[in-house]
Order: C-alpha cells, then structure tokens, then sequence
C-alpha cells in the first residue's frame, strides 16, 4: 500500500552488514543506514515526533512559524515536514555550513539565517533563541538541544527497530550532538537489552565534525546525560573524514562526517573484542558533504 505523505516514509531503515571495512568473521559490524529517510538523516524521526507531539499538546499550530537552530540535517527535516504539512519554517544555521544544506533548506521554502560560523551551532543556537523571546506567540521554537521529545522519538522509534533487527547486540555506537539520539536508543535498551555497551562518539573538541559536539569542552543540552553511555571515544576531524572515505571505496556507501566518525569508533572496538555484533547508527549521507573537503 503507498503511503500517503512524504513523513509517512519516516523509519524502517535497513541494517547493512560491513564486509570489507571490518574483516573478521566473529565480529559482525551492522551500519544502520539512516540516510534511507526521505530527508537523507536520522533527524526526520525527531523532527515527526517533535513536531506532532507540539500539534497535540497544542502549542504548534498554522498560526506559528517553526524556528529551529541546527548545524542542517535538523533545519532541512523540519523543512521537509513543514512544507508537507502546510506550516511556514525559520532555520537558523552557522554561514559555515556545507552548501548543499543551506540550498536544500531554501529549495524546501524555508526562511533561512545565517549566523558567524566561528561562533558554530552555540552562536546559531544563541540567535535563534533570541528570535523566540523577541516574538514568543509568533514561534513554535523546536529547541532540539533541550526537548526531551527529541530523545522519545529513538526511544520510541529506532530502538525498537534496532532490538528488532538485532535481538543481541553487544555495543551499539552513536555520536553525539544533540545527545537526543543516544539517550534515546540507550534508555530502550537499558529496560530490554541491558548488557548491550553503549558507545557515545564525540569530537575531540570544537566543530570540526558536522553534526557533533563535545559535551565536555563546548556545550551541552538538557539531553546530554553522561550516565547513558558506557565507554566515550574520541574522533578527530582526520579520522573521521578516513572512516568517511573508506565507507564509499570500500563498502559502496556514501555517509556523512560524523557516520565517519562513529566507524572510527567501531574500528576501535572491533580491535579490543574477539567475538560479538556491534550496531553503529550512521547519521546521514555523503551527498550534503560533496562541496567539503570531506571529498576532496
């Protein structure tokens, strides 16, 4: 049966086994391929759940403007699902974004601002708070970094497909940006998967990898909680962009900086266990990152 509007294609993304990138056969590393979202990125399930669970509590309706701060998948989601259902959407990006994501926002008709790219998401952020309090009654302020509704919507959404998918995991690897898709997946897995380790990715400091952030030296949301995550690892921009381009040559899949990133991590645990599957959520796809130095 089709489905009827362009969100109701939002999750079901498939679990890809890596063959050529993680070699051994009693380690089983599973990619799960979030760029299959209509959006491109795993942000089009909070951006749904978010944005559905305002229109029922009542503070989200055709009177209102979606204002959001992202980095861009978050921006282009909410674009996407705004124009599919009728409301007017304000994003509110650092100018150094990649290209495709600030015309990606602009061909889905929403309003777009640009803020310093020194100051990064923070500064984004910063502006489009102000935007709100200026003009409250105006604005449904989406507010990934703070809204727990971000996080309900893997708890409830990707970790179910994932314990679908995959019964027995033994680590499952997530970068972290918002923190809502880790503590998300993690606190489903926490009642019905417990010995599962969770593996939280971040950057080594600053914005240097798109779509992460470091907690611990840059800034952190309500949704950051480091008590959902069993071990951290480190990324720096170089390893992830290798991971990025191995990903492509190697096993046909064109991911984004921070799914890079994430592989990084699970080389990592790959050469610390002898036997087990790991799951690693890759985030996006490569095509927003052509005109970066990602594929240079």
């Amino acid at each position: 049966m089709f489905k009827k509007y362009i969100f109701e294609a939002i999750g079901n993304t498939p679990l890809i086994k890596m063959k050529k990138m993680f070699m051994d056969e009693k380690i089983e590393v599973l990619a799960k391929t979030e760029s299959r979202n209509p959006g491109g990125s795993i942000k089009d399930r909070a951006a749904l759940f978010m944005l559905e669970m305002a229109e029922k509590k009542g503070e989200l309706d055709k009177k209102k403007t979606i204002l959001e701060a992202t980095s861009g998948n978050m921006g282009i989601s909410l674009s996407m699902i705004g124009a599919a259902k009728g409301y007017r959407v304000k994003v509110v990006m650092s100018e150094g974004v990649s290209d495709e994501r600030k015309a990606l926002i602009k061909a889905l008709g929403a309003e777009l601002i640009l803020t310093s790219s020194e100051l990064g998401t923070e500064g984004a952020l910063r502006e489009a708070k102000y935007i709100f309090k200026m003009n409250p009654d105006k604005y449904w302020f989406a507010d990934q970094f703070n809204n727990p509704d971000n996080a309900n919507s893997h708890y409830y959404g990707i970790a179910e497909e994932l314990l679908a998918q995959s019964p027995e995991t033994d680590f499952l690897i997530a970068g972290i940006g918002t923190s809502g898709t880790i503590s998300g997946i993690a606190r489903k897995f926490r009642e019905k998967s417990p010995d599962t380790k969770i593996v939280g990715v971040i950057p080594d400091r600053g914005y240097g990898i798109h779509g992460l952030q470091n907690p611990f030296h840059d800034f952190a949301g309500e949704l950051f909680n480091g008590k959902y995550v069993d071990e951290f690892i480190y990324a720096s921009k170089e390893e992830a962009f290798k991971l990025s381009r191995d990903a492509a040559k190697k096993e046909g899949l064109l991911v984004g900086m921070s799914s890079g990133a994430a592989l990084f991590a699970a080389k990592k645990i790959t050469q610390k266990i002898q036997r087990g599957t790991v799951i690693v959520i890759l985030p996006d796809s490569g095509e927003k990152y052509l005109s970066t130095e990602l594929f240079r």
